[in-house]
């Protein structure tokens, strides 16, 4: 059954519909952001990790390893990094952005556990010019949140008043936090936990409510609802028995949606349906420690779980400096959905004749866009045609590149990597700086051609041949960063390659998204039942996926690229169209779930019949990358989903705020046209959600986004 392509809003009986949490075995790792990492210190306990406004923020605690950083939702690229390391009075419990009219004009850190600093610290929002003001009480604050736009809630983290909930006013300028006296004289509840409260979240259904559990108690922790009108508690369950050791136990109580989200270090994340705001409905599903580890690559203790307004996604903190962002599996667009993003063209950007766009990829949230022929390639944010990095070979043959990505693991920021010539039969990798200045080029094994790549870990390659007589080959390369070398890794055979079944040549190689254990590719320049494999990354053994018959097309042409995204194949061709099939397993092949014809991707693209060289999905299958002639990459994506939700005699349609620019449209009938609403709505923020109010009219309306 295909998927709706837009929300259907009966305008007089609309409702209110929720999507439910995720189950176990539809998680992914969306992305992973390390600030030690990306600041080169040691890693170290991530502690409380936040989403706000479309923005990660990513804490790490402890003596000597203080730091944070802000990325944007889905990217493990840095918008802002700040080094505490030598100061152990700015390491923080939680960080997060102000709100209101502050809220991207100064952060909010509490006070260090390391140093016992009583203070709550400001920053600018570049994450410079710290200042600090006293808490109430001179008391060290924990977690906090906010219950208005200068109103927070927090946690006491001094021994011996752990069991404290503080109400406090902020004031951005002159920074201050006073006692606000809404509950008692005091600014203060005393709560009924038995230990310690680690973290205090406001609700998203229920907003006039807080949620916080017993932490460092393993015997029938119970977790808690405090109205924030009244500073009541009201007891809303209990975990049993829990294990673990050193700061353990039920961590975080986060409500989104009408569903309580009850994590704990050791033994996972229990999701529970909610009757109102204080009972407790039956347990919905759990995410246990193991399928968490499965998902995430594994933390020893998670220390913190952030959930995205809807529940869509999610973050946990680790341990090694790690913070994971988790998404639900995703579902292919439909051809109907698809819409241009962004055209990205280096060589106008160069002012150079553009050419035949070749293997484009995304790496980090960035388009990486690489024309053959008159050499050149740039590096741009995913959504934007302005370059942050650009470079031009079109003078020098033997730096054409076949496929150019960045170095992954600590170079991933430092280094990039294009494969070797056809143009000039340059039988090299070349490395370059982040800017893309200082080449530095060095023979591949066995001094052939390299065409495409793909990274099997954060320091070994597999790669395609363009050498004749050798494009059925695919080679597996151990690459070091500093001093340079690409080295045969001997793992299948001592020879370090596989000659594969493939008839005539494979132009690209991809290693899988759920299943990272395996490489995809096909039989390109075939127009005669190409067939397309996976191969076994572990082992070097071939298996046969499935053909695609009969194809058109000549020059350079067929079968081009093979990519695995949450379980689903997608089959790119020059001349016919992507055919995504679902993957029963690995390296069996399910049904055809949907296609997208060349002529449909000519319209969403604007393209005028050229032929595609390459297709790339993003790691969370939302944005796909098209190369084409005339120096151009098309970055594509769906129309963003559309929520609606009645409030009073109107009606609020929301959507990500990571989605921008969007023309909002309705129709009285899916069979009549959707027309611009004139004027348009004001778009007000919300959270992570853009979101619009529209009157309720008469009969039903249909709404959509355009992208203009």
């Amino acid at each position: 059954m295909k998927r709706p392509l837009i929300l259907a809003a009966a305008c007089l009986l609309a409702s209110l519909a929720q999507a439910a949490p995720y189950l176990p075995e539809q998680l992914r790792l969306r992305t992973t952001v390390q600030p030690s990492l990306d600041l080169g210190i040691a890693g170290n306990t991530m502690y409380n990790p936040r989403f706000f406004d479309g923005k990660i923020y990513a804490n790490q605690i402890n003596a000597g390893n203080a730091c944070f950083g802000r990325y944007p939702i889905g990217s493990s690229l840095p918008e802002m990094l700040v080094n505490h390391t030598t100061d152990n009075t700015f390491e923080h419990r939680l960080v997060a952005p102000f709100r209101g009219a502050n809220r991207s004009t100064y952060l909010l850190g509490s006070g260090s556990a390391v140093a016992s600093t009583t203070t709550f610290t400001r920053y600018n929002y570049d994450g410079t010019s710290p200042v600090t003001a006293v808490t109430p009480d001179t008391q060290t604050p924990d977690s906090f949140d906010w219950v208005g736009d200068d109103t927070i809630i927090y946690s006491d983290y001094t021994s011996g008043n752990r069991k404290r909930l503080y109400l406090a006013t902020v004031v951005a300028e002159p920074f201050s936090v006073t006692a606000k006296t809404t509950w008692n004289a005091n600014g203060y509840v005393t709560t009924s936990v038995s230990t310690r409260i680690r973290n205090v979240r406001v609700g998203e259904a229920y907003s006039g409510y807080a949620y916080y559990g017993d932490a460092g108690q393993n015997t029938n922790p119970n977790f808690y609802a405090l109205n924030l009108a009244t500073g009541v508690e009201t007891l809303v369950g209990n975990l049993g028995t829990l294990t673990g050791s050193g700061s353990y136990g039920l961590w975080t109580v986060g409500e989104r949606g009408g569903f309580l989200y009850v994590q704990t270090t050791d033994n996972g994340i229990f999701v529970y349906e909610m009757t109102d705001a204080t009972t407790l409905g039956p347990l919905y599903t759990n995410y246990t420690k193991v399928q968490l580890d499965a998902v995430t690559g594994g933390s020893t203790q998670y220390f913190g779980l952030d959930i995205t307004a809807g529940g869509k996604k999610l973050l946990l903190g680790g341990l090694a400096g790690q913070v994971f962002e988790l998404g639900g599996a995703s579902v292919p667009y439909l051809a109907e959905e698809l819409q241009l993003r962004v055209t990205v063209q280096p060589n106008a950007d160069l002012s150079i004749a553009g050419n035949t766009m070749y293997n484009p990829r995304s790496f980090d949230d960035k388009i990486y866009a690489n024309q053959i022929n008159t050499p050149c390639f740039g590096r741009y944010p995913s959504g934007t045609n302005t370059a942050e990095a650009l470079v031009n070979n079109s003078a020098t043959p033997l730096l054409e590149h076949r496929m150019v990505g960045p170095f992954r693991g600590a170079s991933r920021f430092t280094y990039m990597l294009g494969s070797g010539s056809a143009l000039a039969l340059g039988t090299t990798f070349t490395r370059y700086d982040w800017d893309g200045n200082n080449p530095s080029s060095i023979d591949a094994p066995d001094l052939l051609v390299a065409a495409g790549f793909d990274w099997v870990d954060n320091d070994t390659i597999i790669y395609s041949i363009y050498t004749s007589g050798n494009r059925n080959k695919l080679y597996l390369a151990d690459v070091v960063a500093e001093p340079f070398s690409l080295t045969i890794n001997p793992a299948w055979n001592a020879s370090g390659y596989v000659t594969t079944s493939v008839s005539t040549r494979i132009r690209n190689v991809r290693v899988g998204g759920v299943y990272r254990g395996y490489a995809y590719y096909g039989d390109a320049g075939q127009n005669s039942n190409p067939n397309f494999y996976a191969l076994n990354l572990a082992t070097g053994a071939e298996t046969l996926l499935g053909s695609l018959g009969a194809l058109t097309g000549s020059g350079s042409f067929g079968l081009w690229s093979v990519v695995e995204r949450d379980g689903y194949l997608y089959v790119q061709t020059t001349d016919n169209g992507i055919f995504i099939y679902r993957l029963t397993d690995a390296t069996t092949l399910g049904l055809l779930y949907a296609t997208y014809t060349k002529a449909q991707l000519d319209a969403a693209t604007g393209n005028t019949g050229a032929q595609y060289f390459g297709l790339d999905v993003s790691v969370d299958g939302k944005k796909l990358l098209l190369g084409a002639l005339g120096g151009k990459v098309f970055e594509l994506q769906g129309r963003p989903p559309v929520s609606v939700t009645p409030s009073g005699s109107n009606l609020v349609l929301s959507w990500p705020v990571t989605i921008l620019g969007q023309v909002v449209q309705s129709s009285p009938s899916l069979s009549t046209p959707f027309v611009d609403l004139d004027p348009q709505p004001a778009v007000v923020v919300n959270g992570e959600l853009n979101t619009v109010t529209i009157p309720v009219g008469v009969g039903k309306a249909f709404f959509r986004l355009r992208k203009p």
